[in-house]
């Protein structure tokens, strides 16, 4: 049988930065997101007596790295579903910004994956799925997968082993409307390699305590409905983020010319009034976060400036379908 899942990637509030259990892929501290509910990733998975494991990702067979990120997942579900079957996985991108970074994409592509391929390893399990272990699985793949899971606003428990590392839902759409901007920018920068700078940056250590502080005042504005709040928040955790990654061993820049001038153009609209904050994951691609009627007039000034926008609310979990 064929089981496909649906999952949306995520905008980190508060980001995480690197990893003090690189196997498990378990952080520093807790982080907090939200879905972005106009992109997503469909994935289909079916276990049988195929000659080898195949991975497909956007009509292209997936190999190297990115076939160990992913067999992590399927390994770890066959050995908990007590099977030896291969799989055969294809998944698309709602859009395919093949170049573009800090999008979230390996969030909701570990989110798919690891809900797709629990389904079809264990068909007879009712859906809905145990959320918590599978944001547990999707986080193998990635940190940020985890909280795909959850979705709508999601926490990660930063947590000290595989089971006391995952994510859970802590508010909805309906605690906080929020509409989003998105700016798609392309980049060469890895998210591992990011990951793996801030690890030399005398920085690090400030940066846990000031998320972990953080998280807790993001946390309390989300469910208050504070939009501005939890705006200016992310703003902050952002830069914050890219001075941690600047100052790793290597002076990594993941910032481009037009990331910018979009945060230059949000600043300018700030001081007319317009209730615009920009956030950053850890690539070049910008999240505008502001009121939901105010979409339209921030995209039209960032398109404007000859850039791609795409509009967005608050997306949902994982979803089999």
């Amino acid at each position: 049988m064929v089981t496909t899942a649906i999952a949306h990637p995520m905008q980190a509030l508060v980001k995480y930065h690197g990893l003090k259990d690189w196997k498990l892929r378990i952080p520093f501290h807790d982080s907090i997101s939200v879905n972005v509910d106009a992109l997503w990733t469909k994935t289909s998975v079916e276990f049988g007596d195929f000659k080898q494991d195949y991975i497909e990702i956007n009509n292209k067979p997936v190999q190297g790295d990115a076939f160990q990120r992913c067999l992590v997942v399927v390994n770890r579900v066959r050995e908990l579903a007590g099977i030896e079957n291969k799989v055969k996985v294809t998944s698309a991108n709602s859009i395919d910004y093949a170049d573009a970074k800090g999008l979230g994409f390996s969030s909701s592509g570990g989110a798919a994956l690891a809900a797709a391929t629990f389904k079809a390893a264990r068909p007879d399990e009712k859906y809905g799925l145990d959320l918590r272990l599978i944001s547990r699985i999707a986080r193998r793949l990635a940190g940020s997968a985890s909280r795909s899971v959850a979705g709508e606003y999601a926490r990660w428990y930063a947590g000290k082993d595989d089971e006391s590392s995952y994510a859970e839902k802590i508010a909805t759409k309906s605690d906080l409307d929020l509409g989003m901007v998105v700016v798609p920018l392309p980049s060469d920068v890895r998210t591992e390699e990011a990951h793996s700078e801030v690890m030399s940056s005398p920085f690090l250590e400030a940066r846990i305590k000031s998320a972990c502080t953080r998280v807790e005042k993001m946390e309390t504005a989300i469910r208050s409905g504070d939009l501005e709040r939890v705006a200016a928040l992310a703003e902050v955790d952002s830069l914050e983020l890219h001075g941690l990654t600047m100052t790793g061993k290597h002076g990594l820049i993941a910032y481009k010319p037009e990331s910018i001038q979009v945060m230059g153009e949000i600043r300018k609209m700030r001081q007319e009034g317009i209730p615009a904050y920009f956030s950053m994951q850890t690539g070049p691609s910008v999240f505008i976060n502001t009121y939901p009627e105010r979409i339209v007039e921030v995209q039209q000034r960032i398109e404007a400036l000859g850039l791609k926008t795409i509009s967005a609310r608050v997306g949902d979990e994982v979803k089999i379908v």
